[in-house]
Formats: C-alpha cells, structure tokens, sequence
C-alpha cells in the first residue's frame, strides 16, 4: 500500500476522480488525537525504547534508567528480538528497528536487512514490519518516504504495504523498496538508504505529525 496522491486513469486520457472519503467530524479527530498520541511519546533518553530490557544501566545499575540507550546500543539487537540468542536484529536494520521502537505506536515484529544468494542475486531487500492500530501512522510514514525521494535524501523510492503475520489476526504493514520504479536493484545503496531512515524516522515524524495537526484541524 503506497500512500501517495493518486491520479486515477490512462495515460492518454483525463485523469478520472473517483470516490473521496468524507470522514465526520469524530473520526477526523480520532485521528489527530492518535497523531497527539505519538507526539507524547517519550523520548529514548526519558525512557527505555526497547520491550523487556532489563540492562543494568552506567551510572546507578538501575534496570529502567536510560542512560545508555541509542541507536547505537550493543544490546539492542539482542534485546529488540523475541529470539534474541538466536536471532538477534541483523547489524544493517537495527538501528530503524530501534527507531520503530521509540515511536511507540508502530512497534515491529520482523525486520530484515537484506540478503543476496551465493551468486550475487538480491534475494531479499531491507525491510522493516510493524503493527500499529491507526491508520494515520501508515499514512504519515508513506508520505514521510515519498518527500525524502522526492527531496532527493533516499536514492531509491520507500513505500508503506500491507502485510501480516500467520500468528495473528492483526494487519501489519512493513516499509520497503518501492521494486516497480527501480530499474536496478543495488543492495549496498539501499543500505545507504536505510542509514538515512534510520536518523530521520523519529524526529521528521514528529515534524510532519506537527504539520498534520495544523493542518487539519478545524479552526476555532
């Protein structure tokens, strides 16, 4: 599911309006309140991001203290996975799972950071899969992506799908490579990519779930 403007019809034709959804006032504020949620949301350095992480920490050996929480933290990966010793978050995605983890509201549930088979076939492309139960956050997340290609910080076009979990009757949605406007297909550029999410994830959403509000909510 790629949330973009849409323009409806052939290309040799109008475009065709079709349906537009008209959502009452209770729903509209339903969603900029869920928006108000995730602006809420403490930060990693006010509070742990990661479920369960019981890490003592620097400075008191406290479990809760924060003080050593980052993107960068050596036991994240461990900590972020519900199969830790086994499967730990893979290097190249830990740290937009990390991110996906301090909004809160998205929490993900399988990342992966890509992988080519011996000959040299990308067998899989970055991606990262979160739950979340409004549907305002999938729609900022995919415009989120389509202004960082369009202002040329990603090289390659990130879409928002759906997508599930056999263990669960929950609709997830992942963020991955948009494949159908890529002519080629570069691992190593798409982890640049993912460098970029990473840094961006929290703080442009935050930015964007600012714009939103005054945006569209009702004057007065």
């Amino acid at each position: 599911m790629f949330y973009r403007k849409v323009e409806a019809g052939c290309s040799d034709k109008k475009p065709m309006k079709l349906y537009r959804p008209h959502l009452d006032a209770r729903e509209t504020e339903s969603r900029l309140r869920d928006l108000e949620v995730l602006l809420a949301q403490p930060s990693y350095r006010e509070m742990r991001p990661c479920e369960g992480c019981r890490m003592p920490c620097a400075c008191s050996s406290s479990e809760v203290c924060p003080c050593l929480c980052g993107p960068g933290c050596t036991h994240a990966p461990v900590q972020m996975s519900s199969e830790g010793d086994r499967y730990p978050v893979e290097p190249k995605v830990a740290e937009l799972v990390f991110g996906f983890n301090c909004l809160r509201v998205c929490p993900p549930f399988w990342s992966c950071e890509g992988h080519r088979t011996p000959d040299g076939t990308i067998q899989r492309v970055p991606q990262v899969w979160f739950y979340t139960r409004s549907l305002v956050y999938p729609r900022l997340i995919g415009d989120w992506l389509a202004r960082l290609y369009f202002k040329k910080r990603i090289a390659n076009p990130w879409h928002v799908c759906v997508s599930y979990s056999e263990s669960s009757l929950d609709t997830g949605f992942s963020i991955e490579p948009d494949l159908k406007l890529m002519a080629t297909v570069c691992l190593e550029g798409l982890h640049q990519d993912v460098v970029v999410l990473s840094d961006a994830l929290v703080p442009d959403l935050r930015t964007l779930a600012h714009e939103y509000l005054a945006r569209y909510r009702p004057a007065g």
